[in-house]
Protein backbone atom coordinates (compact mmCIF):
# COMPACT_ATOMS: atom_id res chain seq x y z
CA UNK A 1 0.00 0.00 0.00
CA UNK A 2 2.66 2.64 0.87
CA UNK A 3 4.40 1.33 -2.48
CA UNK A 4 0.89 2.26 -4.16
CA UNK A 5 0.62 5.54 -2.67
CA UNK A 6 4.77 6.65 -3.43
CA UNK A 7 4.14 5.89 -7.14
CA UNK A 8 0.43 7.96 -6.86
CA UNK A 9 2.48 10.67 -5.50
CA UNK A 10 5.47 10.37 -8.32
CA UNK A 11 2.93 10.58 -10.88
CA UNK A 12 1.11 13.74 -9.38
CA UNK A 13 4.54 15.68 -9.27
CA UNK A 14 5.82 14.55 -12.41
CA UNK A 15 2.25 15.53 -14.10
CA UNK A 16 3.18 19.64 -12.16
CA UNK A 17 6.34 19.68 -12.74
CA UNK A 18 5.21 21.89 -16.30
CA UNK A 19 3.12 24.02 -14.15
CA UNK A 20 5.56 25.00 -11.65
CA UNK A 21 8.10 25.25 -14.39
CA UNK A 22 5.86 28.15 -15.49
CA UNK A 23 5.06 29.61 -12.29
CA UNK A 24 8.56 29.96 -11.65
CA UNK A 25 9.64 31.53 -15.04
CA UNK A 26 6.55 34.01 -14.67
CA UNK A 27 7.78 34.82 -10.77
CA UNK A 28 11.49 35.41 -11.89
CA UNK A 29 10.15 37.90 -15.29
CA UNK A 30 7.79 40.17 -12.65
CA UNK A 31 10.88 40.05 -10.11
CA UNK A 32 13.05 41.36 -12.78
CA UNK A 33 10.13 43.98 -14.15
CA UNK A 34 10.27 44.99 -10.59
CA UNK A 35 13.44 45.44 -10.31
CA UNK A 36 14.01 47.35 -13.35
CA UNK A 37 11.47 49.64 -11.74
CA UNK A 38 12.04 50.14 -8.41
CA UNK A 39 16.07 50.05 -8.76
CA UNK A 40 17.60 49.57 -12.43
CA UNK A 41 20.95 50.59 -11.72
CA UNK A 42 21.05 48.30 -8.29
CA UNK A 43 22.54 51.56 -6.46
CA UNK A 44 22.90 50.83 -2.46
CA UNK A 45 21.59 54.22 -1.19
CA UNK A 46 18.78 54.10 0.63
CA UNK A 47 15.51 55.70 -0.10
CA UNK A 48 13.32 58.62 0.73
CA UNK A 49 11.54 56.01 2.91
CA UNK A 50 14.46 54.11 3.76
CA UNK A 51 14.02 51.32 0.86
CA UNK A 52 17.45 49.72 0.36
CA UNK A 53 18.62 47.18 -2.33
CA UNK A 54 17.87 46.41 -5.80
CA UNK A 55 13.62 45.98 -4.84
CA UNK A 56 13.58 48.60 -2.58
CA UNK A 57 12.13 46.81 1.00
CA UNK A 58 11.39 48.55 3.62
CA UNK A 59 12.83 48.02 6.88
CA UNK A 60 9.11 46.43 8.12
CA UNK A 61 8.80 43.92 4.94
CA UNK A 62 12.26 42.75 5.09
CA UNK A 63 11.53 41.38 8.22
CA UNK A 64 8.42 39.60 7.21
CA UNK A 65 10.40 37.12 5.84
CA UNK A 66 13.93 36.78 7.78
CA UNK A 67 16.02 37.64 10.52
CA UNK A 68 19.07 38.56 8.58
CA UNK A 69 19.89 41.89 9.00
CA UNK A 70 18.15 44.80 7.24
CA UNK A 71 22.06 45.68 5.28
CA UNK A 72 22.31 42.46 3.66
CA UNK A 73 19.12 44.04 1.52
CA UNK A 74 21.93 45.55 -0.98
CA UNK A 75 23.40 42.03 -1.40
CA UNK A 76 22.22 40.59 -4.67
CA UNK A 77 21.58 36.75 -3.12
CA UNK A 78 19.90 37.93 0.23
CA UNK A 79 17.74 40.18 -1.87
CA UNK A 80 16.58 37.58 -4.06
CA UNK A 81 15.92 35.24 -1.22
CA UNK A 82 13.75 37.66 0.37
CA UNK A 83 12.21 38.71 -2.79
CA UNK A 84 11.18 35.52 -3.88
CA UNK A 85 9.26 34.80 -0.37
CA UNK A 86 7.61 37.94 -0.76
CA UNK A 87 6.14 37.70 -4.08
CA UNK A 88 4.98 34.18 -2.78
CA UNK A 89 3.51 36.01 -0.01
CA UNK A 90 1.64 38.47 -1.95
CA UNK A 91 0.53 35.72 -4.62
CA UNK A 92 -0.82 33.17 -1.89
CA UNK A 93 -2.89 36.78 -0.18
CA UNK A 94 -4.18 37.50 -3.15
CA UNK A 95 -5.69 33.74 -4.04
CA UNK A 96 -7.06 33.60 -0.71
CA UNK A 97 -9.24 36.85 -1.23
CA UNK A 98 -10.37 35.46 -4.36
CA UNK A 99 -7.82 37.72 -6.79
CA UNK A 100 -6.07 36.67 -9.68
CA UNK A 101 -2.20 37.05 -8.82
CA UNK A 102 -2.05 38.64 -12.45
CA UNK A 103 1.34 40.18 -12.55
CA UNK A 104 -0.35 43.76 -12.50
CA UNK A 105 -1.90 43.11 -9.30
CA UNK A 106 1.39 41.79 -7.45
CA UNK A 107 2.63 44.97 -8.96
CA UNK A 108 0.40 47.00 -7.01
CA UNK A 109 0.73 45.20 -3.98
CA UNK A 110 4.39 45.45 -4.22
CA UNK A 111 4.30 48.65 -4.45
CA UNK A 112 1.45 49.78 -2.07
CA UNK A 113 1.01 46.86 0.09
CA UNK A 114 -1.72 43.56 -0.19
CA UNK A 115 -4.04 45.45 2.30
CA UNK A 116 -4.55 48.79 -0.07
CA UNK A 117 -5.15 46.06 -2.69
CA UNK A 118 -7.77 44.09 -1.01
CA UNK A 119 -9.46 47.39 0.30
CA UNK A 120 -9.56 48.67 -3.01
CA UNK A 121 -7.32 52.02 -1.61
CA UNK A 122 -4.74 51.93 -4.11
CA UNK A 123 -2.56 55.14 -4.99
CA UNK A 124 -3.11 56.50 -8.13
CA UNK A 125 0.89 57.24 -8.76
CA UNK A 126 0.38 52.56 -7.99
CA UNK A 127 -1.56 52.27 -10.98
CA UNK A 128 1.32 53.43 -13.66
CA UNK A 129 3.90 51.44 -11.27
CA UNK A 130 1.80 48.13 -12.11
CA UNK A 131 1.50 48.99 -16.33
CA UNK A 132 5.61 49.53 -16.30
CA UNK A 133 5.62 46.41 -14.35
CA UNK A 134 3.29 44.70 -16.72
CA UNK A 135 4.54 45.69 -19.91
CA UNK A 136 8.12 44.95 -18.84
CA UNK A 137 6.66 41.05 -18.08
CA UNK A 138 5.32 41.09 -21.61
CA UNK A 139 8.18 42.29 -23.47
CA UNK A 140 10.40 39.66 -21.45
CA UNK A 141 7.69 37.34 -22.75
CA UNK A 142 7.72 37.95 -26.11
CA UNK A 143 11.66 37.72 -26.33
CA UNK A 144 11.18 34.55 -25.38
CA UNK A 145 8.91 33.57 -28.00
CA UNK A 146 10.51 35.07 -30.81
CA UNK A 147 13.77 33.55 -29.62
CA UNK A 148 12.25 30.06 -29.11
CA UNK A 149 10.65 30.54 -32.65
CA UNK A 150 14.09 31.60 -34.15
CA UNK A 151 15.47 27.84 -34.33
CA UNK A 152 12.68 26.53 -35.76
CA UNK A 153 12.67 28.79 -38.69
CA UNK A 154 16.60 28.23 -38.94
CA UNK A 155 15.92 24.56 -39.40
CA UNK A 156 13.39 25.38 -41.97
CA UNK A 157 15.31 27.30 -44.29
CA UNK A 158 17.98 25.03 -44.30
CA UNK A 159 16.10 21.85 -44.87
CA UNK A 160 13.85 23.57 -47.31
CA UNK A 161 14.96 21.76 -51.14
CA UNK A 162 17.38 23.71 -52.88
CA UNK A 163 16.69 25.04 -56.13
CA UNK A 164 17.35 21.95 -58.65
CA UNK A 165 20.22 22.63 -60.88
CA UNK A 166 19.92 21.31 -64.47
CA UNK A 167 23.33 20.20 -66.35
CA UNK A 168 23.96 19.21 -69.64
CA UNK A 169 26.85 17.05 -70.05
CA UNK A 170 27.13 16.58 -73.68
CA UNK A 171 25.05 16.26 -76.78
CA UNK A 172 22.69 12.85 -76.24
CA UNK A 173 23.98 13.14 -72.82
CA UNK A 174 21.92 12.10 -69.74
CA UNK A 175 20.60 15.34 -68.29
CA UNK A 176 21.47 15.10 -64.64
CA UNK A 177 18.79 16.80 -61.64
CA UNK A 178 20.66 17.59 -58.37
CA UNK A 179 19.92 19.27 -55.08
CA UNK A 180 23.32 21.05 -54.51
CA UNK A 181 25.86 17.84 -55.00
CA UNK A 182 27.09 15.80 -57.55
CA UNK A 183 24.76 13.39 -56.79
CA UNK A 184 21.76 13.22 -59.49
CA UNK A 185 18.11 12.64 -57.80
CA UNK A 186 17.10 11.90 -61.14
CA UNK A 187 18.77 11.76 -64.89
CA UNK A 188 16.48 12.83 -68.17
CA UNK A 189 17.97 10.73 -70.97
CA UNK A 190 17.55 12.98 -74.32
CA UNK A 191 17.45 11.32 -77.60
CA UNK A 192 18.26 13.76 -80.86
CA UNK A 193 14.54 13.93 -82.85
CA UNK A 194 15.25 13.32 -86.77
CA UNK A 195 12.61 15.38 -88.12
CA UNK A 196 12.33 14.25 -92.15
CA UNK A 197 11.71 17.30 -94.55
CA UNK A 198 9.84 16.63 -97.07
CA UNK A 199 9.62 18.26 -100.66
CA UNK A 200 7.55 18.17 -103.30
CA UNK A 201 7.80 19.95 -106.70
CA UNK A 202 4.44 20.12 -109.51
CA UNK A 203 6.90 18.37 -111.97
CA UNK A 204 8.08 16.05 -109.87
CA UNK A 205 7.06 12.40 -109.55
CA UNK A 206 3.85 11.74 -106.89
CA UNK A 207 6.07 10.27 -104.62
CA UNK A 208 7.65 12.81 -101.93
CA UNK A 209 11.26 12.87 -101.69
CA UNK A 210 12.67 12.93 -98.55
CA UNK A 211 15.66 15.21 -97.78
CA UNK A 212 18.40 14.41 -94.78
CA UNK A 213 17.80 15.61 -91.52
CA UNK A 214 19.20 18.71 -90.18
CA UNK A 215 22.14 19.07 -88.00
CA UNK A 216 21.55 17.80 -84.86
CA UNK A 217 22.47 21.04 -82.17
CA UNK A 218 25.46 20.77 -80.19
CA UNK A 219 23.69 20.76 -77.01
CA UNK A 220 20.44 19.52 -76.73
CA UNK A 221 17.45 22.53 -76.10
CA UNK A 222 14.68 20.78 -74.03
CA UNK A 223 11.84 22.03 -71.72
CA UNK A 224 10.57 19.85 -68.81
CA UNK A 225 7.51 19.43 -70.70
CA UNK A 226 9.86 17.48 -73.27
CA UNK A 227 10.16 14.79 -70.83
CA UNK A 228 6.25 14.03 -71.90
CA UNK A 229 7.13 13.64 -75.24
CA UNK A 230 8.72 10.01 -77.32
CA UNK A 231 11.96 11.30 -77.73
CA UNK A 232 12.72 11.71 -73.75
CA UNK A 233 13.31 9.01 -71.56
CA UNK A 234 13.37 9.22 -67.70
CA UNK A 235 16.27 7.29 -66.05
CA UNK A 236 16.23 6.32 -62.24
CA UNK A 237 19.88 6.50 -60.79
Amino acid sequence: MKQLLSLAALLSAIAGLPTVALADAERADVLRAINWVENPTNHTRRGAHGELGPYQFRANTWRLHTRKSFNLAVIREHADEVAMQHYEWIKRGLQRAGVDPHPYNIALAWNSGLGSVLNGKVPAVTYNYAQRVTNLVESQRAQRRAMAAAPAARSVATTSAAAPVFRLDGAGEPVRFTLGSEQPVFVVQTEPLYEPVVVTEKTAPARAVAVAPAPVPARPLFSLSDVASSGVALVLP
